[in-house]
């Protein structure tokens, strides 16, 4: 666990730790996660408030998420699905005397819509594909969405992960079968860390034949979270 003193820090309001740190199933290629609630302050307050955090933690790679005061109360009663993330998998390092950070967060409700917006994205993805030919950026965006919606299913279920390769297993194990090989899967999130990371993992891009079979195993899993999201359960 991160130990550190940060109430010298004017407007900062909490500090906590997510993600696979927080989890402890970190690899190689994880980021340290921290996520900052400030005072509705100026940008250039933010900017202060992120360099002295990243300062006294002294990680190389610190992948920082920051809300003001009045846009965490709109998402607190928005049922936001990172803010459950943090209630669920974070650790609280620090927080300002008589601040409860969830005790407002509402059950999350927007299914429908956070899936909708992965479809659209698969959709331009396929389209770009057809378009630019087989190509990094949209190989990564592939795996995004495979596991956002995965992420929602599980939610769904009443069984919530959010680890890269955790939230595809959990999912087989609720519904006893893989919509997509693991080794796809894994194939998938390797372009994601390559892209997004910059990892560099010598992979080969799919053939045309290897990239439709890919493209029929995501139309399976997307139509699976579909039917697991219709019968409802709403995780509370």
């Amino acid at each position: 666990m991160i130990k550190q003193d940060f109430r010298g820090i004017s407007d900062l309001l909490s500090v906590v730790l997510f993600g696979s740190t927080a989890r402890e199933d970190g690899d190689e290629y994880s980021d340290v996660d921290i996520f900052l609630l400030v005072e509705d302050v100026t940008q250039s307050r933010i900017e202060e408030i992120i360099d002295m955090i990243k300062s006294k933690l002294g990680y190389k790679s610190i992948g920082i998420s920051l809300y003001r005061r009045s846009i965490y109360n709109q998402l607190l009663l928005e049922g936001s699905m990172f803010l459950w993330h943090l209630k669920l998998e974070g650790k609280i390092i620090y927080a300002r005397e008589s601040l409860i950070l969830f005790k407002d967060l509402k059950p999350f409700t927007n299914y429908n819509k956070n899936l909708s917006t992965y479809e659209g994205l698969y959709t331009q993805t396929k389209k770009s594909l057809k378009l630019n030919g087989i190509n990094a950026f949209d190989l990564s965006q592939l795996f995004f969405i495979c596991r956002n919606v995965s992420l929602l299913a599980c939610f769904k279920l009443g069984y919530p992960t959010f680890g890269r390769e955790t939230v595809y297993s959990k999912l087989v194990k609720s519904i006893g079968f893989y919509p997509i090989d693991w080794d796809n899967y894994i194939y998938l999130s390797k372009w994601r860390l390559n892209y997004s990371r910059g990892i560099e993992y010598k992979i080969n891009y799919p053939t045309e034949e290897e990239l439709l079979n890919l493209l029929k195993q995501i139309d399976n899993l997307i139509s699976i979270c579909e039917e697991i999201i219709r019968r409802g359960g709403n995780h509370e």
